[in-house]
């Protein structure tokens, strides 16, 4: 049994949301959830990430933290790469996938990028990143992981179409 000194959580009665290489995501209620993670140092890189971030809606919300745990806002909704399966990839959405590399550059991230599956298409539409444990490790000028994800969808290229359309300085650095 694992349990949190600084706020009483009991683990094992939490739901699980999700797990990785990091470490296990639990539901505290419809506002919160932990992050417990493996290693310190991928606990230390989120919390930093998550303070650049602090304020911009595109990424949650960071209550507290310790040596191997996070407390954040919980996000709910959709991953987008399981939204992008069950519907068309719109010109709205495409914007919106802009704008979120826009916001990772706007907060200094390194990696301007991220898998499909750590963008959260939420109930309002928004899209937010809830995985930000290498954002400020691997420097990169376009969003590899992203488009490889949109590519695997088979919409990689449509994307780029609604890029070179939108903003043609940014097609010229990814196509």
């Amino acid at each position: 049994m694992i349990i949190i000194n600084i706020t009483g959580l009991e683990i094992s009665k939490l739901e699980l949301l999700g797990k990785g290489s990091q470490g296990r995501v639990y539901r505290i209620d419809s506002e919160r959830c932990i992050k417990i993670f493996k290693k310190h140092s991928a606990c230390y890189d989120e919390t930093k990430a998550f303070f650049m971030a602090l304020g911009d809606e595109h990424f949650p919300q960071l209550y507290s933290a310790g040596p191997n745990y996070i407390i954040r806002e919980c996000i709910n909704g959709i991953e987008l790469d399981r939204y992008l399966s069950r519907n068309e990839l719109t010109m709205s959405i495409s914007e919106k996938i802009i704008g979120l590399y826009e916001a990772m550059k706007k907060v200094k991230f390194k990696r301007l990028d991220s898998a499909l599956f750590h963008i959260f298409v939420t109930t309002e539409g928004k899209l937010r990143v809830i995985d930000t444990a290498k954002a400020l490790k691997k420097k990169t000028i376009y969003p590899r992981l992203l488009l490889k994800g949109l590519e695997q969808l088979g919409y990689k290229d449509k994307f780029l179409n609604y890029v070179q359309y939108i903003r043609p300085d940014l097609y010229n650095v990814w196509k």
